[in-house]
């Protein structure tokens, strides 16, 4: 006595709601394996991250040239809380009429354990003008200028950065740098070069230059602090992300590395040519810095994290192949056979996590994937009792890969493709059973028959 047939499994071989609810139970466990892998993932990626941000602070850290500032101290006077006059020492800072900052960041790779890290060093040429320091607005006298302990300064986010003596040529002279801590408050050390009693001549523009040798990793960094800011930076890293306040006003990016320059007027900044201490908070110096990032597009860790984000359609690809070999062919497949498969296709992951650590990702694809392929080939000729049949999943998983591989190595067109082989795959189940009476699926032909 036959059943009925919503879709429960007849004597013609009908597939039953229970074994598709069966199935679609098994797709939605695959779940807790892929989400486990991925939470692997994410750990493994936080300690290269620890691992990178050992070796840049190690290196130097994220540079910015922080400079040049003339700093001019004189003499204020102020009222304590007793009505009575006081007089002390406040420091008043300067910007440069012109700043012009040319340099090339050569980077190099370091590496600590399976962990590499992308760092840098530079070499910077930077030059301009000073108007000499002017007090009248501020109505302080002239014998209470401290000319005599003026100074050039330039800070830095880390000392360390330093490879090689500093010497300020100003006005054709050279004075040597020494190590101070941070005037401005912007960053926490600065180079001080002093400025002699007389040399700041009154209404004259000075020149100056110096040479900055500077390694750090992960990011260059530079405050536009002249009147006319203007910055060449050049460097053979193809991956640059131009960031902060402001963008190049030209750029040029190729395999061979890229070249850029920027052009910032004082108008654009958000404070002035010159202040006194306490009049300007240092977070607004420190909010118009501009710069770059070498940095790598698509690391190994966020590839494989990418990867994983397919994992439940490479989960349901085989099973929609088992699925459909049972629907035309009437085999029978054992949900036991569908989880082994399911879990096969979650190793991949692993193993292109893991082997990726010591190889080249491509190399590590190529392993990981041809290796899953051809097992889970090999098993479904078994299950399937046909050779022929089981290579079928040859040709499915292959294309798979090959389709996660080029969205993988995509930046710009990774959503595109990922949305366009979903749309192809769909099509495809659709075309193949437009033509299935799901309540029997054995009488498809008959149907067809008659209907031509």
């Amino acid at each position: 006595m036959k059943r009925l047939s919503l879709g429960l499994r007849d004597k013609d071989g009908a597939l039953s709601v229970a074994k598709i609810l069966v199935i679609v139970l098994l797709v939605l466990l695959m779940i807790v394996p892929l989400q486990m892998i991925r939470a692997l993932v994410e750990e493994r990626n936080e300690r290269r991250l620890e691992a990178e941000q050992e070796i840049i602070w190690s290196w130097g850290g994220e540079q910015t040239v922080g400079g040049p500032v003339v700093v001019v101290p004189y003499m204020a006077t102020r009222k304590d809380a007793e009505g009575k006059t006081e007089r002390f020492v406040e420091q008043a800072y300067f910007l440069p009429q012109t700043l012009e900052i040319r340099g090339e960041a050569l980077p190099e790779e370091r590496s600590r354990g399976i962990y590499e890290v992308t760092l840098y060093t530079s070499a910077f040429a930077v030059t301009g003008t000073f108007r000499t320091p002017d007090f009248s607005e501020w109505r302080v006298a002239e014998s209470d200028i401290l000319w005599e302990d003026a100074a050039l300064v330039v800070e830095l986010p880390d000392m360390r950065g330093l490879q090689e003596k500093v010497s300020l040529r100003w006005d054709g002279r050279e004075i040597p740098f020494a190590a101070d801590r941070g005037e401005l408050g912007v960053y926490p050390g600065e180079i001080r070069a002093p400025l002699e009693v007389g040399i700041l001549r009154a209404g004259a523009t000075h020149g100056f230059a110096l040479d900055l040798h500077i390694q750090g990793g992960r990011s260059l960094g530079f405050l536009p602090l002249g009147e006319e800011t203007t910055v060449r930076l050049s460097s053979p890293w193809p991956s640059p992300s131009f960031g902060g306040a402001f963008l190049p006003a030209e750029r040029t990016v190729g395999p061979e590395g890229f070249e850029a320059e920027w052009y910032v007027l004082s108008l654009g900044r958000g404070y002035p040519q010159s202040w006194r201490q306490g009049e300007i908070d240092p977070y607004t110096v420190a909010g118009s810095r501009f710069g770059v990032d070498l940095m790598t597009p698509v690391d190994t860790y966020m590839k494989t994290l990418r990867s994983v984000k397919y994992g439940m359609l490479f989960v349901l690809l085989p099973f929609l192949t088992f699925f459909l070999f049972e629907v035309f062919s009437g085999k029978r497949i054992h949900p036991f056979q569908y989880l082994l498969v399911g879990l096969a296709v979650s190793l991949f992951y692993l193993l292109l996590l893991s082997v990726s650590e010591h190889l080249r990702f491509g190399i590590a694809y190529l392993l990981a994937s041809s290796g899953l392929t051809a097992l889970i080939t090999f098993y479904s000729g078994a299950v399937l009792l046909s050779w022929r049949r089981g290579l079928v999943m040859a040709p499915v998983l292959g294309a798979a890969y090959l389709f996660l591989y080029a969205a993988l190595h995509s930046e710009d067109y990774a959503l595109l493709i990922g949305s366009l082989g979903l749309a192809v795959i769909l099509a495809g189940v659709m075309i193949l059973t437009r033509k299935v009476n799901w309540y029997a699926p054995r009488t498809r032909r008959e149907d067809g028959a008659t209907s031509g």
